[in-house]
This record gives structure tokens, sequence and C-alpha cells, in this order.
């Protein structure tokens, strides 16, 4: 950082500063999460039509949370020397760059060609993701998980809406005379890079630098390596209990929302209601996270990780009894689904932050996506199996084992750290 930059980071209102970027992360929050929902369904459905079965379908989610994981890692590292404004510009655009691969690898029918597009992508879900830890860097304490939900109650726009043009989006790239999922790879391609544009144009001055993470002397060290930064997150009983609620929520989720296209079109359901179930669930996800923040800071992060736990828990129940996939339990199923990884997202990442110290923060945020992301792609590839060997009902109950680990988990955490 120069020496100009130094003095504007220590003179500027960062009040002033935490609003513009506020309101800079939700937009791109609408444009990434719009690009990532759009995406997702044509991608489960694109690779099997590559390899004519479902019993690999997992392959595409898995392939995106591997993309994440490598790009939270990368991201962390990048960030601490160069600030957050660069960081998520930069991921943005690597996944419009898969968004690109992943047409081509659609209308070739190749296999390796969609895989490494599915990285690439994953590489703008990560930064989206990522981008939430941008909204507390400036964040008053009392205000973190509010400011944090507020950028992901962002999302609800983009993710419910974009689901709901695949249909015409399909409709157009098959007139066109390309394959129909195509059309949701375009979607993405152009929110992704709206979304760069935003983050590089508007999140300046860089919250990072202001709040003193990059160019202060705790920066100038060494960053911390995967390694390294779990074993600060593990070194206390409140940040590993964030770590793990952040891990299990969202493999929970993962696991189960990666086979859902796959069930209901086994069971005669059209792309457009499978887009409306999957919007239901983004819903879910994104629309109630003011709620999960004004709990969280209201009540407390272990309580809040308990409602996670508990949502969970009620949402595959729901979907375990879905053997059918009828819409009366898939609509609610899916919708509670999101609604507990959202609990579970906001209070775990809010916990996590203010758990360890200051300088060690982008590491370990770094480090839980990236474990997050693994831990979510191994149950992606892995839920195509357990769908295709043992059904939609025995995946639910694996997500079921999990968020009730997760409510034994915090339990014995928040003992440990009375």
């Amino acid at each position: 950082m120069t020496a100009t930059e130094g003095v504007a980071a220590t003179n500027v209102d960062r009040a002033a500063v935490q609003r513009r970027t506020l309101r800079t992360l939700s937009l791109s929050a609408v444009l990434s999460r719009g690009a990532v929902s759009a995406m997702f369904p044509v991608a489960v459905l694109g690779i099997r039509e590559i390899l004519g079965n479902e019993r690999w379908a997992g392959l595409a989610t898995a392939g995106t949370t591997v993309g994440s994981a490598i790009t939270a890692a990368l991201l962390a590292t990048f960030m601490q020397r160069r600030g957050r404004t660069q960081g998520l510009a930069i991921g943005f655009l690597v996944a419009v760059a898969g968004g690109i691969v992943g047409a081509i690898a659609l209308e070739a029918g190749r296999l390796s060609l969609f895989l490494i597009a599915m990285l690439l992508i994953g590489a703008g879900a990560g930064t989206a993701n990522l981008s939430r830890y941008a909204a507390v860097d400036l964040a008053d304490e009392e205000r973190r998980s509010r400011d944090l939900s507020r950028v992901i109650f962002a999302s609800t726009l983009g993710a419910v809406v974009a689901p709901l043009f695949l249909g015409i989006a399909s409709d157009i790239a098959r007139d066109a005379g390309y394959n129909a999922n195509v059309g949701g790879f375009v979607m993405a391609i152009g929110l992704f890079a709206l979304a760069a544009l935003v983050i590089f144009v508007f999140l300046r001055p860089d919250p990072l630098r202001v709040a003193g993470g990059v160019g202060a002397p705790s920066s100038q060290r060494q960053p911390l390596k995967f390694r390294d930064s779990v074993r600060v997150a593990m070194a206390h009983p409140l940040s590993r209990l964030a770590f793990v609620a952040l891990v299990v929520s969202q493999a929970v989720m993962v696991m189960v929302m990666a086979m859902t296209p796959l069930h209901m079109d086994a069971h005669g359901h059209a792309t457009g209601v499978v887009g409306f179930v999957i919007s239901a669930h983004t819903a879910g996800m994104f629309a109630f996270a003011p709620l999960a923040g004004w709990i969280s800071d209201r009540f407390g992060r272990v309580e809040t990780i308990y409602v996670a736990g508990a949502t969970l828990i009620v949402a595959t129940i729901l979907t375990a009894l879905a053997g059918e996939a009828p819409l009366l339990l898939m609509f609610p199923g899916l919708f509670l689904l999101g609604l507990g990884w959202s609990f579970g997202f906001v209070a775990g990442s809010a916990l996590l932050t203010e758990s360890v110290a200051v300088q060690d923060r982008v590491g370990v945020q770094g480090a839980a996506d990236m474990a997050t992301n693994i831990a979510s792609g191994v149950g992606a590839l892995s839920s195509g199996l357990v769908l295709n060997m043992a059904g939609f009902h025995i995946l639910s109950a694996i997500g079921m084992a999990a968020a009730g680990a997760l409510l034994i988990h915090a339990s014995f955490e928040r003992r440990l750290a009375l």
C-alpha cells in the first residue's frame, strides 16, 4: 500500500465507507448469486446428458465446490496482500471464462472440458461466498450478523428470479440451434461479468484496507497456510463450533439440493417446475437472512446454530418422505433446507470472525470456506451414487443425521466455552 493510500485509510469516514461497501456488495450479490442459480440446474442436467446416466451427476456440483474450495484458499492469501476489491473482481472474471468453456463443452459433449468449466465457475461461487466477509471488515460488533446477512439477503433477487428464466433461456438456445442447456450458461456469463464490473468500479475505498488488514504490520507477515489457519480455528471452542457449523450446514444443503433436479425429473416434473422448486430453496437461503442476522445479534450465535440444526432436521424429514417427489413435500422441504443453511451460515460466519484474532481473520475465513467446499464437494459427488443405489430418501436421512450431529456438537462446545 502506498503512503497516500495509508493516509486515506486512516482519515476516511468508516461509517460512510461501510454504507458504500454494503450497497456495492449487495448489488454484486444479486448478480453473482443469480449466475450461480441459473447455472446449477442446467449443469446437473447437462452432465447427465454427456454421460448418458445419472450415476455421476454429482460431478457437476462436485466440480463447482472444488473450484470454490481452491478459490477460497487462493483469494484469502491474495486479499491479505491486495485487498478485497481486486480479489473479488478477479474471482468473478474467472467464472466468466468458466461459463464460456461450459457452453463449448456442452455443444461438444466433452466431459473433461465440462469439468474444467465447473472448476472455473466454482471460482465465481466461492468468490460470492467470500464477499460476505467484506461486509464485516468495518462492521460494529453489535451489528456484525445483520450487516453480513444484508449481503446474503440481497442475493435473494438474483437467486430466486434467475432460475425462473431458465425455460425461456433454454428455448432460445434450442431455437438458435444449440444445446438447450447452453441457455443457462449464457445467463451466468453475463451476470458474472456484471458482478465483476460492479466490484471493480464501486468497492472503493477497499474496506479491508480501511480496516487495516492490508498494509498493516500484522498483514505483512507470511499468510497462514491452510493447515495453520485450521489450527487457529480449532484452538477455541467457539471458533471450532463456527467452523463445524459452516461445514455441516453447507454439506447437508448441497447433498440434498444437488440431486433434487434429477429426483424431480425422474418423476415427470418439467424443467420449469424444477426451477420453481429451486427458487423456493434459494428464497429460504437468502430471503430470510436478515431474520437470521437479527436473531444472531439479539440472542447469540450459538443459539442461532441450534435453530439451524433443528431446521435442517425438519427439512430432511420432509424430503425423505418425498419418495415420489410430490410438490406438497418438495416445496417446503427445499425451502426449509435453504432456511436452515441461512441460519447456520450467518451465525457461523459471524462467530468465526469474532472468535479469532484480527490478524488471523482473513486466513481463517478462507480456510473455513475451503473446508466447507471440500465437504460439500465430497457430499455432492457421493450424493449421485447414493441416489442411484439407495434413493432420495436415504440421501435425506444421511443429511438428517449430520444435522443432528451438529446440534450435539453445539451443546458440547458451548459447555467448554462457559
